[in-house]
């Protein structure tokens, strides 16, 4: 049955597109991240035990839920109702409380999208992130397979890419052993990934982890083309524009559904980013 933490918690793990609490828990780094063991995690979400109020954040950033959205506060307030009461918070707390924002994706045509792209979704872990990050071979290797459904020879990868074979060896096999990519038994290489929706490990409080990969990622990005922009100042309070940030993020991934896995005339890679940017208190 659970409790209102337990039942608000697995539906928004489900939300983010985590079928089950293995593939959260194993996804999202486990205890270093999590701060609890795996059948701890499960106690959790059998409303057996409430995590402390100061890992919410920690589980925020694992769902994806953007803080001062309606899903994250919907999170706290759960937490709160079972460590408290229903009754106590609704009676004591909830006339100080700021009312909720609306849900950010609420049209039928984005709830769709949503639930469509969560059911496809492949979970990049921590660990995988760091091999991924781990230089300019892993990077471009990795990048380069993970958008086609070919397989690979080390030395037909190098010269695509401009790398030196060796280099291109050593990248596939690191690859290879964290379980992105697979070996033939020809000795090529293929991602069994490819054509899914990977999600990446949140930023917060994996920002180390992420460090190498996301330069790698600047650096591609600052030597290609921009093809297309659009971009606007306005002023806004954070804490209303954050309710944005969860349709920004569908819209983006939606971007997605336009992707090809064999190579064709006028294919290239893209690289599609949604920003906000504060410029400064006004």
């Amino acid at each position: 049955m659970g409790t209102i933490f337990s039942n608000t918690l697995k539906r928004l793990r489900k939300d983010a597109g985590f079928q089950t609490a293995y593939q959260f828990y194993h996804g999202n780094g486990k205890k270093a991240v999590l701060k609890v063991t795996y059948r701890g995690w499960l106690l959790t979400e059998e409303g057996k035990t409430l995590p402390a109020f100061r890992n919410l954040g920690i589980l925020m950033c694992a769902m994806r839920l953007v803080p001062n959205s309606a899903e994250a506060s919907e999170l706290v307030l759960a937490w709160m109702k079972t460590a408290l009461g229903e009754e106590e918070v609704n009676h004591f707390l909830g006339p100080m409380l700021k009312p909720a924002p609306g849900p950010s994706v609420s049209s039928p045509l984005h709830k769709a999208l949503q639930r469509t792209l969560s059911q496809a979704k492949f979970h990049i872990t921590p660990e995988q992130l760091e091999v991924m990050g781990k230089n300019r071979e892993n990077y471009l290797c990795w990048l380069a397979l993970s958008n086609d459904t070919g397989k690979w020879p080390p030395k037909a990868l190098a010269q695509q890419l401009g790398l030196r074979t060796p280099d291109t060896e050593k990248a596939l096999r690191e690859l290879a052993a964290a379980k992105l990519l697979k070996k033939l038994p020809d000795g090529a290489y293929r991602c069994h990934m490819t054509g899914a929706m990977l999600e990446y490990p949140p930023r917060w409080p994996l920002l180390q982890t992420q460090k190498k990969a996301l330069e790698l990622r600047r650096e591609l990005v600052a030597q290609g083309e921009e093809v297309y922009s659009r971009r606007g100042i306005f002023r806004a309070s954070l804490s209303d524009l954050a309710n944005f940030f969860p349709l920004l993020s569908l819209n983006v991934s939606t971007a997605q559904t336009y992707a090809v896995t064999k190579k064709a005339k006028g294919t290239a890679l893209f690289a599609v980013e949604g920003r906000v940017v504060k410029i400064m208190d006004f």
